[in-house]
């Protein structure tokens, strides 16, 4: 998945069973009109699955902003709350109750007028908070990048919003707009069937309440039926050594310049190692951030896009030669 992803400088993403659904909603006390929003839930423990739970942990909670103390938002009974007038650029949300810090999340490279949603927990015992889930709307975020097998077609429109699921997310190709391509041929919505694998880029579309977010696609490229070809002796199905490659999942392991990635769904059966020595590396809608900073974020559980040269691969291991890692959460 960018992150899949998706995606997606973000903080670790921790896996949760949660069915709490992002919803606009809150008591903001900050300033309103144009610029950056930002949508949030707040959950229990993080072993927490229940919206019960979830709603007498995050009682009586406080979200401020650290630049701006005076922006704040009560976190409401249903665990959401809501900040608006937030600045471009960077800011950093302080989480307290009673008077008591519970924990900070800082956000970089935030587009201007962006709407940021976030879905985020307590520790278990109460002294930290982890982000869950984040997803950004608007402005330089037309580059979320999905990975998958097209799990379902969900509605078929030439002319209009066809609807796949890819990876486990929801992908709108827009007739008029999105860019269908199979290696250097054109193909249109009837060319996407179930098991084909799609490479999507596109932007997050904003969610009535109550509903999960869709990726508008500006570019879906297929590969063709991926479940049906040979694997030979690559463990990366459709792997070539010595060909372009990309790959969409998780850090496991390693640091910023070599690492090891789980790769989204199963097209990979085992980790695979990154060689990212010479990679170019940018984060949170392409930025490139000063410093190695987007380096710095190549952590286990990281949400990451590699390409690159596939240098080796059997059965047991393959190995990629990156030229650019897209931090995405």
């Amino acid at each position: 998945m960018i992150q899949r992803f998706k995606l997606f400088a973000f903080p670790g993403v921790v896996a949760v069973a949660s069915a709490l659904v992002l919803a606009a909603c809150g008591n903001p006390s900050g300033p309103s009109g144009h610029g950056v929003t930002l949508h949030g839930a707040v959950e229990g423990d993080a072993g927490s699955a229940s919206v019960s739970a979830a709603t007498s942990a995050a009682k009586a909670i406080v979200v401020s902003v650290q630049e701006n103390p005076a922006n704040t938002s009560s976190v409401g009974a249903d665990g959401t709350f809501s900040l608006q007038g937030l600045p471009e650029g960077s800011f950093t949300l302080v989480f307290s109750r009673g008077g008591s810090e519970l924990g900070s999340l800082a956000f970089e490279a935030v587009e201007r007028d962006q709407d940021i949603t976030i879905r985020v927990a307590i520790s278990s015992n109460g002294g930290s908070i982890i982000l869950l889930e984040e997803k950004r709307n608007g402005v330089g975020q037309g580059n979320v990048l999905l990975e998958g097998v097209v799990e379902a077609v969900i509605s078929r429109n030439p002319d209009g919003d066809s609807r796949f699921m890819v990876d486990g997310d929801v992908v709108v190709a827009r007739a008029g707009y999105t860019n269908i391509r199979e290696g250097n041929q054109r193909r249109t919505v009837n060319d996407i069937e179930v098991g084909i694998r799609a490479h999507v880029r596109g932007s997050w579309l904003p969610s009535p309440s109550n509903a999960s977010q869709s990726v508008l696609a500006a570019e879906i490229l297929l590969d063709g039926d991926f479940e049906d070809q040979p694997q030979g002796n690559c463990m990366i199905s459709g792997g070539k050594v010595g060909k372009k490659i990309e790959l969409e999942g998780n850090v496991a392991a390693g640091s910023a310049v070599a690492f090891s990635m789980q790769v989204n769904g199963n097209r990979s059966t085992g980790l695979v190692d990154i060689d990212a020595h010479s990679a170019t590396f940018t984060c949170n809608g392409g930025k490139k951030l000063p410093n190695g900073q987007c380096q710095t974020q190549v952590t286990p559980g990281a949400k990451i896009h590699v390409s690159g040269l596939l240098e080796a691969c059997d059965a047991n291991a393959a190995r990629v030669d990156a030229d650019e890692v897209k931090v995405q959460k």
